[in-house]
């Protein structure tokens, strides 16, 4: 028996973890162990979360009756037990079994937590889950694990669940501000909310972060990108010019809820004595949003044959790791605010394709709309969202609705949505159609 697992086995405790706040994703109803489970995949950027939601579903399981002995929680990032290979799953399968027998024939609830870190860890899992009698849970820092890894080894006996950093929602929870009044809020609540939401919007949804100084958290979310930089994308593909990916790193932040010229940006390393190419750093970008550093968005395309060229945009995985590890300034709310919707809708379009959100660009002005919720196979539109910092200048106000009313003629819809930062909730009419307009804090909290 490996005495560092056995250790490691018998020391968890949820008490050591507690208090466990309960996060928003839902992973649906526990499946009773069997051979040949469905395995629960949740992924997510590094300190997210991610084993915290693990543990809030041990806790679901204790409280529904489930004995301790049946379940198992293990954390592969763990040094001690390097090179990790399937032998040491192997290892931590038998010494879990050997201290509790009986969940050999009862079934046992297995929690794998950074399963990602074992070397062929997909071939290993696929094994584990035709032969042993399991519910099994796994979470992991890369998106690879999903999309690649998941769907070619387990071809559908697989959910993939994504986890991002807190919402604005669960970060006011998570402060103790009470923000369940069915949409209505007096005005010592409403200042309360919009404090908080600025806040949010600086220092982001990093759950280690809260209630630290400001410097600790620049200085805690600048490790955590350093992190991401050198083990899931330098060390995980083998990447000779580590300089390189670093600044790149920098540069994606910095252009938070902007386009980004992958040519411009290989011109400008290459003036700062890095030369790379352009096609380098398409790969990099890649990598990036494996490793749920940043993502991009493209317009919306209105006909299968039609391409666009459009750089896309990029929108980091948190607006505080944006500020704190970026070229942004802090009077980059507006990007910020942008960067917070986009991570909302993320989390509201669960289940659907991710190229479900797009930009668009009308075809009569080309004015722009900075979110569309719709297909964008058939072009079909469902949602339209605007958001603007400020709309207190009226030819701001001007600008960002006539994008909409121009929108909503060309997709025939009746109903689009302004969010503000700092503005009040209005309802806007022209004709049959309807802007919507909603305080940045009041929308995040829906």
């Amino acid at each position: 028996m490996n005495e560092t697992i056995a250790t490691t086995l018998n020391d968890f405790s949820l008490d050591a973890y507690r208090p466990i706040f309960a996060r928003e994703l839902d992973l649906g109803e526990p499946l009773a162990p069997r051979i040949g489970n469905l395995v629960k995949v949740v992924t997510g950027i590094r300190r997210c979360g991610k084993s915290y939601r693990l543990l809030q579903e041990i806790d679901r399981l204790l409280a529904s009756g489930v004995a301790r002995r049946s379940i198992c929680y293990f954390d592969f990032d763990d040094d001690r037990l390097k090179p990790i290979t399937p032998k040491t799953g192997d290892a931590v399968l038998e010494t879990f079994y050997t201290l509790n027998p009986a969940a050999l024939t009862d079934g046992a609830y297995f929690f794998f937590d950074e399963l990602q870190e074992m070397s062929d860890w997909s071939t290993w899992l696929r094994r584990i889950v035709s032969t042993r009698k399991a519910t099994i849970y796994v979470s992991g820092s890369s998106s690879k694990m999903l999309s690649r890894e998941i769907a070619t080894e387990f071809r559908g006996r697989a959910l993939d669940f994504e986890l991002l950093p807190f919402s604005f929602r669960e970060y006011v929870a998570t402060h103790h501000i009470d923000f369940e009044h069915g949409g209505s809020y007096s005005t010592e609540e409403r200042l309360l909310l919009e404090r908080a939401c600025d806040t949010y919007l600086q220092e982001g949804g990093f759950p280690a972060t809260f209630d630290l100084p400001q410097s600790q958290t620049i200085a805690l979310l600048q490790s955590y990108t350093q992190r991401v930089v050198a083990r899931d994308v330098v060390e995980r593909h083998n990447l000779k010019q580590p300089r390189v990916a670093a600044l790149f790193s920098q540069r994606l932040l910095g252009h938070n809820a902007r386009q980004l010229s992958l040519r411009k940006t290989a011109g400008d390393l290459k003036a700062a004595g890095l030369p790379t190419t352009k096609e380098t750093l398409s790969d990099l970008l890649g990598y990036f949003q494996e490793a749920y550093l940043v993502f991009t968005m493209r317009e919306l395309s209105f006909s299968l044959s039609q391409t666009t060229t459009s750089q896309p945009k990029i929108y980091a995985v948190d607006p505080g790791l944006a500020l704190a590890c970026g070229t942004a300034h802090a009077s980059d709310e507006g990007q910020r605010l942008e960067d917070a919707v986009y991570l909302e809708l993320r989390r509201r379009t669960v289940g659907m394709r991710r190229d479900t959100i797009s930009s668009l660009r009308t075809k009569k002005h080309g004015y722009e709309v900075d979110f569309v919720i719709g297909d964008a196979l058939s072009g079909e539109v469902y949602e339209l969202y605007q958001v603007s910092a400020d709309t207190s200048d009226a030819a701001t106000h001007r600008r960002e609705v006539r994008a909409l009313w121009e929108a909503l003629d060309q997709s025939k819809q009746d109903t689009g949505i302004l969010i503000v930062g700092n503005g009040t909730s209005e309802v806007l009419r022209n004709g049959d159609k309807t802007i919507m307009q909603i305080p940045a804090w009041k929308w995040l909290l829906e």
